[in-house]
């Protein structure tokens, strides 16, 4: 991989990180909504455990914080996947696209990405960096900071 399908790479990857962080949240969320299947309603006069605290009080201002921390996450994600779309849009040919939108948007694999087009691994990773050459004279230069390079 050369530099400049390296700089496009780093920042049509950019997101990946945003997106296991809503995976963990979107997991908490269903962990907190498993424990709180036993509670029933919110009641907030619940008998306080052995450390004066309401356990369902605690469960539904966890659930809220985590939810609202979910939800900026979920947007933020989808902003910059716009951009990275309007970005991959600029590449003319259908299939690097198609390759493209996968790796970056759908987080797809390279190994899944040349099942989906009967491509052995050497020729699906081939065609990437043609990919990343093609998409990298339209990428935002500058956004890609040295230490995130370094990772």
């Amino acid at each position: 991989m050369n530099d400049q399908q390296y700089y496009a790479h780093r920042w049509l990857s950019r997101m990946r990180y945003v997106d296991v962080e809503i995976r963990q949240l979107d997991a908490r969320r269903q962990s907190i909504i498993g424990s709180m299947s036993g509670i029933g309603k919110y009641d907030a006069e619940h008998i306080p455990t052995q450390n004066g605290e309401n356990s369902t009080e605690t469960k539904y201002i966890e659930f809220s914080i985590v939810s609202e921390l979910y939800e900026k996450k979920l947007h933020l994600l989808s902003v910059e996947n716009g951009r990275t779309i309007q970005v991959i849009d600029n590449v003319k040919n259908p299939m690097l696209r198609g390759m493209l939108i996968a790796k970056y948007i759908n987080r797809k694999m390279n190994s899944e990405i040349g099942k989906l087009y009967n491509y052995e691994r050497t020729r699906t990773t081939h065609y990437i960096n043609e990919a990343l050459d093609a998409v990298y004279p339209f990428i935002p230069q500058g956004e890609v900071s040295e230490e995130e390079e370094e990772e």
